[in-house]
């Protein structure tokens, strides 16, 4: 990348995507245009490796040979057409191996330029790529501190825009919350902040994600100090503020974008629920109650998301229990990493589903998953015919883990 820009290449990242400016080409008119090349940027660290594909994509019209024809073996219409945002979608696509995959950058960059300026230098012999500007990139003051490359090579970065919430709070850095800042962590929230004023302790590392080393444990550091540490070399924006949430700092919540409950259950879970749907705050609230019996661990873990207008089931049917004793199952410490690890994943993809990243037709409020049949449930679905919602219509597990505890015991939050 280097070389194109020494070159004098109009050289920017964009999303992941390497963008080269100003490329002069000719259009069906006969006339001469200027364009972009667009193509995934593969990277190791901050270093460049060998492009993972041969494609490369055009912004700004369909390269023609001097008379406006199409040029002999350019443009394949097969190939997918790549976005790196509003105004850098691709028009169509080329797929050329001269000797193979290219070795670098510049060698596929100049390669599709030569293809590209020669009809455009026959009709204007000072058109040239070679404007020297200087480089670009959106990702300086982005949140991650390396380019996001795995998006942009996915082709999923326009999805990518609607995860670019302002704030995303995480209450209870326990087994489920570790596991969903775990996920969160990689998608474009401008600033992640954790709630949890309990310390990081062996047991907490047996369900976490990572591996903790024994000078982490020793360190007596508080969990969310724990997670910031952990997860800071890949982004900006975690803010960790290592006590409870409770009525008197609760207001702190109420400027989110959203909110993951993931903590004990008891009358401070009650307020945080109240306030967040007073003030119109989308939330979704974890649980994982399981316990021992003769055929192994069993149980169910369940997710319970609210969002404006769509408030009334958790406290009309009971869904999240506030006080200790409701339920044996869920004042127990017994949690195992992949349930915990399976809530987080439940609840991010009903969150991303809220945001349009994934598909959602039933938009679903509450499900449960039990452990022992492999069964998911679904419940206040909305009809994607009548837009009506359709109340408990699939049977429910024989306990369902939504009319119990959403907690798990003392140290050992959801």
């Amino acid at each position: 990348m280097a070389r194109l820009v020494q070159d004098g290449y109009a050289v920017r990242v964009v999303n992941g995507f390497l963008v080269i400016d100003d490329i002069p080409f000719v259009d069906t008119d006969a006339q001469v245009q200027r364009g972009s090349f667009l193509c995934p940027l593969d990277l190791s660290g901050d270093t460049t490796t060998a492009p993972s594909t041969h494609v490369m994509c055009f912004v700004g019209g369909t390269p023609r040979d001097k008379n406006g024809k199409p040029i002999d073996g350019l443009v394949n219409d097969g190939v997918e057409k790549w976005s790196a945002g509003p105004g850098l979608t691709a028009v169509c696509g080329f797929s050329q191996k001269p000797n193979g995959n290219y070795q670098d950058y510049y060698e596929k960059v100049t390669f599709y330029s030569a293809m590209v300026i020669g009809p455009a230098q026959a009709l204007d012999p000072e058109a040239t790529p070679l404007t020297f500007k200087p480089v670009e990139t959106d990702e300086d003051d982005g949140v991650f501190r390396y380019l996001d490359t795995f998006s942009s090579r996915a082709g999923i970065t326009e999805f990518n825009v609607g995860l670019t919430l302002k704030k995303v709070v995480i209450v209870g850095l326990g087994g489920t919350g570790a596991y969903l800042l775990d996920l969160l962590a990689k998608t474009p929230v401008v600033a992640l902040d954790l709630y949890d004023g309990d310390l990081f302790r062996t047991h907490n590392a047996y369900r976490a994600p990572g591996a903790a080393s024994l000078e982490d444990l020793r360190a007596g550091l508080k969990k969310v100090h724990y997670y910031e540490q952990m997860y800071s070399p890949l982004r900006r924006g975690i803010k960790a503020h290592p006590v409870n949430v409770t009525s008197e700092n609760v207001d702190e919540l109420l400027d989110a974008d959203f909110v993951f409950l993931a903590m004990d259950t008891g009358p401070d879970k009650k307020v945080i629920i109240d306030a967040l749907t007073v003030n119109g705050v989308p939330f979704i609230d974890t649980g994982v109650g399981v316990s021992k019996d003769a055929n192994g661990v069993n149980g169910q873990v369940r997710i319970t998301i609210s969002v404006p207008g769509r408030t009334e089931h958790i406290e009309r049917d009971g869904l999240i229990s506030f006080f200790l004793g409701d339920a044996d199952e869920y004042d127990t410490n017994l949690q195992v990493a992949e349930l915990n690890s399976f809530t987080a994943n439940l609840a991010v993809f009903r969150y991303k589903k809220h945001l349009g990243f994934y598909a959602d037709t039933e938009k679903e409020l509450h499900t449960v998953y039990a452990v022992d049949s492999n069964e998911l449930y679904n419940r206040y679905r909305t009809s994607a015919t009548q837009g009506e919602d359709i109340e408990s219509t699939d049977a429910d597990p024989a306990q369902d883990p939504a009319d119990t505890d959403a907690g798990d015991g003392s140290e050992a939050s959801a």
